[in-house]
């Protein structure tokens, strides 16, 4: 249902397709968003471009405010409902231009309910399964409760993301259009439903199905390996079926395909991130056989002549470096990989990635201080940060990054703390700023007391998408809660500071460049940052070495131990902190990191070695001495395109 991505099918009606029919049943996958994506942009008279602008204000920029579950959940309000949250989206902001295009939705939505319904009845199905995550559940119940004001008698089920825990229940108990939902995993309870079904008795809870009859085992980890992840693969042939059917044809160049090698996450089960709400069944981390994951790569080129693929892992098995990306590698085509990865990794790691496709990555770095990542359980400092965003630069691997702000406990030195460090990085790509919020199955949400908060109601949105569930109901359904907790009275300030050099950083970003060139004994500077002096500059000799000592990062004890000693390393532990005091390099403790970037990034050159420490150590004692002059050299063409 709307409003999943229109460039990317459904990896779960992809796989219980595949479920279904290893059972022996004859399956209809529907795609029911793409027949609104089409029927909208056609009612609205808008351009392609237009309409795609458009969908994903809804779908993503508007998404907290619930504007895509009203849309269809509200699509016959009257002029006071409308009104009331129309209210709400302009104390939040929402233009009036953005506000009469929700308003004008209402209509076409009734239209998709009305024409959806029709076309799964069409084929009489004894099963209509629905799967329901981010802005899904107004669409869903619409059809269902449509379905059944036309008499249909089948099993309706509901699963996803928005049928976990308490969610799920909360819908089953509110809606008796829906007959069950699937609490978690769902290949294992899709089974379970569809042999109760061909036995011809009704439906009963069985493991993570739950129904109105209760029998059977209780929810737990059914099905689940502590160690390995066997689900089939996706199958999307009525995706591509349904594209052409809606005349989306302009669409095909621009499809990513999802793939699953993995459940869980292997650092959630160690230490749990206090912001994360994924996971809500299990943290339990498994991964599909390494062997497997170029076959179904190959496999899903192969069928579908797609290239670009998104993996909806939570985060990438470290051990596929070794052992599953090699062969992806050897595939030897010209495919690229989306993956979400921990921040921590080496050099050669993000070399090894990119070699076997992977070139955009979401690594979970969420701040640039250190302090704020111990808060946020992170598991990581900022050097880490830093160095993983700089090794992205070398390698080609573009990094879709946030920074999280406005969480319990927060301080304004770790706000200010990412001010300077941020004026450093202009030439790499830019982060989001993300205020935060409490998702159910996070530990704020779990144990709120734990980080001196008190959660005070579900997001504001709910409450006119359900407008008839009672409170206990209203906070049983919803994913995301407002929380109130004690805060700086310095903290505002200093985020908004914050918030508005990051933006600096994305509209400027395009103009920023710093890179090295290595010579036999030299290493050549183009430093053109907004924001800080534009120059070129040779280093030479001992310079150059120790500048390229530090590339990748390195600890002052390791720099010690090779021609830096005694009166020598003084005078480079000086030279260091010259290069900081003129952002050329990032120092955390003693660790420090070159912040110049390749020239020209290639994953076929040597990485660091491995090694570089985690933890930051005591401080060197500093001994000033006079520094070298260096010597500029004349301005190179500066220009660069964003990674």
């Amino acid at each position: 249902m709307p409003w999943n991505s229109a460039i990317r099918p459904s990896i779960q009606v992809g796989i219980l397709r595949s479920v279904a029919e290893a059972e022996g049943w004859q399956v209809d996958s529907r795609y029911a968003y793409l027949d609104f994506y089409g029927l909208a942009r056609k009612t609205l008279g808008f351009s392609d471009a237009e309409w795609s602008d458009a969908y994903e204000l809804v779908s993503e920029s508007l998404y907290h405010m619930a504007v895509g579950d009203w849309i269809y959940a509200c699509r016959d309000a009257g002029p006071e409902a409308r009104a009331a949250y129309f209210d709400e989206l302009r104390g939040k902001r929402v233009d009036e231009e953005t506000i009469a295009l929700i308003d004008a939705l209402r209509e076409v939505a009734d239209r998709h309910v009305e024409e959806t319904a029709e076309a799964l009845l069409r084929s009489a199905p004894d099963v209509i399964g629905f799967t329901s995550m981010f802005s899904q559940n107004g669409p869903t119940l619409a059809v269902a409760g449509r379905l059944r004001e036309r008499g249909y008698a089948g099993v309706i089920v509901l699963g996803g993301s928005n049928c976990e825990g308490p969610m799920g229940r909360a819908l089953l108990a509110n809606y008796p259009a829906v007959d069950a939902v699937v609490d978690g995993p769902g290949e294992d309870a899709f089974v379970a439903l569809l042999r109760q079904v061909d036995g011809g008795g009704p439906v009963t809870s069985q493991g993570r199905l739950v129904t109105r009859r209760e029998a059977g085992a209780p929810p737990g980890e059914v099905g689940v390996s502590a160690d390995s992840l066997r689900v089939p693969m996706p199958n999307y042939d009525g995706f591509f079926e349904q594209l052409r059917q809606a005349g989306l044809h302009h669409l095909e160049a621009d499809i990513t395909l999802p793939v699953e090698f993995s459940r869980g996450c292997w650092w959630g089960a160690k230490t749990h991130c206090t912001f994360c709400g994924l996971n809500g069944a299990t943290m339990a981390y498994r991964s599909k056989h390494p062997d497997t994951v170029a076959d179904e790569l190959r496999h899903l080129m192969d069928r579908y002549g797609v290239l670009d693929f998104f993996a909806v892992d939570n985060i990438l098995d470290l051990k596929y470096l070794d052992t599953a990306l090699p062969m992806v590698e050897k595939l030897n085509t010209d495919h690229s990989i989306f993956f979400e990865v921990k921040a921590n990794m080496e050099w050669a790691d993000i070399r090894n990635m990119r070699r076997a496709g992977v070139r955009s990555v979401q690594p979970g770095i969420e701040s640039l201080s250190t302090e704020g990542l111990r808060l946020l359980k992170k598991g990581a400092t900022a050097f880490q940060n830093i160095r993983f965003l700089l090794g992205c630069a070398e390698y080609g691997v573009r990094a879709d990054w946030n920074i999280l702000t406005g969480y319990p406990k927060e301080t304004p030195e770790s706000i200010t703390a990412q001010l300077d460090a941020v004026s450093s990085l202009s030439h790499l790509t830019p982060p989001h700023i993300t205020l935060i919020r409490f998702d159910r199955f996070s530990p704020y949400v779990e144990h709120p007391e734990s980080y001196g908060l008190t959660l005070s109601r579900p997001l504001p949105g709910y409450r006119y998408v359900y407008p008839d569930l009672s409170p206990e109901d209203l906070w049983d359904v919803a994913y995301h809660f407002e929380g109130d907790f004690p805060d700086d009275e310095s903290n505002a300030a200093v985020r908004r500071r914050l918030a508005a050099r990051v933006r600096l950083w994305r509209n400027h970003h395009h103009q920023a460049r710093f890179t090295y060139r290595l010579g036999f004994d030299s290493v050549v500077l183009h430093d053109h940052r907004p924001g800080l002096p534009q120059r070129e500059v040779f280093l030479r000799d001992t310079e150059a070495r120790l500048y390229r000592a530090v590339i990748g990062g390195t600890r002052f004890r390791d720099l010690q131990g090779q021609e830096w000693t005694g009166e020598r390393w003084d005078q480079a532990l000086e030279t260091l902190r010259t290069w900081q005091r003129e952002r050329w390099v990032y120092i955390e403790g003693t660790k420090v990191i070159a912040l110049a970037v390749r020239d020209q990034p290639s994953a076929y050159r040597t990485p660091p070695l491995k090694g570089t420490p985690r933890l930051a150590r005591n401080p060197v004692p500093l001994t000033l001495t006079t520094r070298r002059e260096r010597r500029p050299i004349p301005a190179l063409n500066a220009g660069t395109e964003e990674s």
